[in-house]
């Protein structure tokens, strides 16, 4: 050799000096080369340990260290434990050497990506290993056929048994597995199922009327497989981040890895959540009631003010939970508070945060809601507020492409405007109905029994917890008279006041004879104008009868649905307005979980004074998946209570021109939004006279105002950060 020792590495040559007289020559094999080797390396170390993974030759009987008379223990050992290698294997089948071979050099095949291409040794490898299966099989089939010997039950060699492989072994050994074919194929299923489970979302084939959108199994996907069940759901409103949490709780109940689930809710929004996944998803949830422990249902609903205070608190951190949904996250966005504390207390494997709105006011709030999912992404607080929030301006980030790639891995936002979906228009038309005269006494009557009892402090005293049966009795004449007469009756039982008794019962007695004739005309002209579907809300039971009755009379066919109902009925109502029921006669329990798109006419008769009631009526046909414009009927009559509510929902809040959803964030601006129905109602009881009626409901109005504008500009802040963040990372 001429020169200095030389050796090749990939295609070039390299000349090195080892010592005297020494040479080295070392070629760079190729990636499948090296595969091939430690293939055969990990194939052999298995083997040398369990015999029956890959089959030897059996050893000479006279070398076997099992004694005849130990044979029966062994086999009855194996027996007991048939999912686990026994340690001491008995004699092993005979091989099947071509096929074994056969199934190295197709599973190394079977790993190479479809891109690459294949180097000349890997396939100078591959026709060597195909020559030497053929040569085994010619040698095969020219010695006559071993006697009681098994064949290999593996044609591709397993690195690693999981339990379903040694229990087909087990099986195999036993004799209940004919040959190795069977086995093989019983794998096959086996690796298939696995590999589908992990590519494939299972939620979509079981789920009930969800339609299928992209957006949504993007999300799924992601959630799922990249952020390991944490994540903050943070699509516009109308873009059902509620089924996206339902579809992924799903995926997880249906894969065994969740028996135990938290969703925490508003208060309102409890039942809707429960019904929702009942009858979409097939998971029935409990909600918790006062005084009931945490710990006896395995799916359970309740509030965050229920669950982060006291014992309860307490209950629910001693437990564990295999995911938590917090619906309405943005509640968590300061860290300072007791809701926050609580949500990084819990212990859950799986978190769920779901808000339209993640940035309010600060980034801060953002990092918050980060931090609650996957510590350290964000850094410290002080290390993200110097990195990435600009100075001068606590809302907008300073570095919009480093932040953007951190949040994608645990943040989902798509945009309306992102999707394909049509989102339908809805036109609210008010019809006010001129009250008859009997009418109008008995609605001031009413009234002025009402102001006179909230007002009088010693009746007051007396008669103690008729601050609540006052409130509704208001609502209800608003309704109807019919409405009003039940709870007419149960004041005078219960008045401790000769007067008071005798005025409730002249009241009751003036409503039994009131037909309501001038709501009820309004409504058979809306209806004869179009023929088609309509669902009919109101409040009360005994308007819900009068109207089923009055719509029967007229020729129409009438479902109706109600609280009281059991769910094979409600189930039943459901299924006949859909078929053949025109009209759908329906307490608020319509308002709340299944979804009726296939309906586009809403008519509210009569109005309650909580938006948020309102809004949850509608939503039941104008929501994803409605695929036509919307109508909303509202019935007042002219200078009552109602009327002033509705001024103030459709003038202030402009309600019915919002997507659903978006009254919630509003109303969450709005402090004293879970009591807007007491405030309502404090002012028309305890104001002297109109004057005073007007300022107190010009200044309700005034607030809601506010807490719109508020929620606008939240709204334009969170899409100039996120649509700045989408534009620096490329999206």
């Amino acid at each position: 050799m001429n020169g200095r020792p030389r050796y090749h590495v990939g295609d070039r040559l390299v000349h090195a000096r080892f010592g005297p007289g020494l040479v080295v020559e070392v070629r760079e094999r190729g990636f499948y080369d090296i595969l091939e080797v430690a293939f055969a390396d990990e194939l052999r170390r298995l083997t040398s340990i369990h015999p029956d993974i890959v089959g030897r030759e059996p050893a000479p009987r006279e070398e076997r260290r099992e004694p005849r008379e130990g044979r029966r223990e062994a086999r009855e050992e194996r027996e007991a434990r048939p999912g686990e290698l026994p340690r001491r294997t008995p004699t092993p089948p005979a091989p099947d050497v071509a096929l074994a071979a056969a199934g190295a050099t197709l599973d190394a095949e079977a790993l190479e990506p479809r891109s690459a291409g294949r180097s000349a040794t890997h396939e100078a490898a591959r026709r060597r290993a195909a020559a030497a299966v053929a040569a085994a099989e010619a040698e095969a089939a020219a010695k006559p056929a071993p006697t009681r010997r098994k064949a290999s039950p593996f044609v591709n060699p397993v690195l690693v048994p999981d339990r379903t492989h040694q229990a087909l072994l087990a099986r195999y050994r036993r004799g209940q597995l004919d040959s190795y074919r069977e086995v093989r194929l019983k794998l096959m299923a086996e690796e298939l199922n696995a590999r589908r489970a992990a590519t494939e979302i299972l939620a979509f084939d079981t789920v009930r009327d969800v339609i299928r959108y992209q957006h949504q199994e993007r999300a799924v996907r992601r959630v799922v497989e990249e952020m390991r069940g944490r994540a903050l759901l943070a699509d516009e409103v109308g873009l059902g981040k509620t089924i996206e949490a339902g579809l992924i709780l799903s995926e997880y109940v249906l894969r065994g890895l969740v028996r135990r689930a938290l969703i925490l809710v508003p208060a309102a929004l409890q039942r809707q959540w429960r019904d929702e996944l009942r009858i979409k998803f097939g998971l029935n949830f409990h909600i918790r009631r006062r005084g009931e422990r945490f710990r006896g249902h395995p799916f359970l609903i309740t509030t965050l003010d229920t669950a982060r205070v006291g014992r309860n608190q307490e209950e629910i951190l001693a437990e564990h939970f295999d995911i938590v949904i917090v619906d309405e996250a943005h509640r968590l966005k300061n860290h300072r508070t007791l809701s926050y504390g609580f949500a990084s207390a819990l212990a859950s494997r799986r978190l769920l945060l779901l808000t339209a709105t993640p940035v309010h006011n600060d980034l801060r709030e953002l990092y918050n809601l980060v931090t609650l999912l996957k510590p350290g992404t964000l850094g410290t607080a002080g290390e993200f507020r110097r990195t990435h929030v600009a100075r001068g301006d606590k809302r907008m980030p300073r570095n919009p492409q480093g932040l953007g790639r951190l949040l994608r891995q645990v943040m989902v936002r798509t945009r309306r405007e992102d999707t394909a979906i049509p989102f339908p228009r809805r036109t609210a038309e008010t019809v006010f109905v001129a009250l008859t005269p009997a009418e109008r006494a008995l609605y001031d009557d009413v009234t002025r029994f009402v102001r006179h009892t909230c007002g009088d402090q010693d009746l007051r005293k007396a008669a103690a917890g008729w601050h609540l049966t006052l409130l509704v009795l208001q609502k209800e004449i608003g309704s109807s008279a019919r409405a009003a007469v039940h709870t007419l009756e149960k004041l005078k039982a219960r008045a401790p006041v000769p007067a008071v008794r005798a005025e409730a019962e002249s009241l009751a007695a003036r409503a039994r004879t009131i037909d309501g004739a001038s709501k009820i005309e309004h409504l058979n002209a809306l209806l004869a104008a179009n023929d088609e579907k309509a669902i009919i809300f109101t409040q009360f039971r005994g308007t819900l009868h009068y109207l089923a009755e009055a719509l029967r009379g007229a020729g129409l066919e009438v479902a109706t649905f109600y609280g009281g109902m059991s769910d094979a009925q409600r189930e039943d109502a459901i299924r006949r307005f859909r078929q053949s029921a025109r009209i759908l006669v329906s307490t608020d329990a319509g308002g709340e979980g299944g979804n009726l798109q296939f309906c586009r006419r809403v008519i509210n008769f009569d109005l309650p004074w909580n938006p948020m009631k309102v809004e949850q009526r509608i939503g039941r046909v104008h929501r994803l998946g409605q695929e036509r414009d919307v109508f909303v009927h509202n019935f007042s009559a002219q200078a009552t209570l109602e009327s002033r509510v509705l001024d103030i929902l459709h003038l202030k809040l402009n309600m019915f021109e919002l997507v659903v959803g978006e009254l919630d964030l509003i109303l969450g601006n709005y402090p004293e939004a879970p009591a807007i129905e007491e405030t309502v109602f404090r002012i028309w009881s305890s104001s002297e006279d109109e004057r005073e009626i007007d300022r107190g409901f010009k200044k309700l109005g005034e607030e809601l105002e506010v807490a719109r504008h508020r929620y606008e500009r939240i709204r334009e802040i969170d899409r100039e950060i996120f649509d700045l963040l989408r534009a620096e990372i490329g999206e």
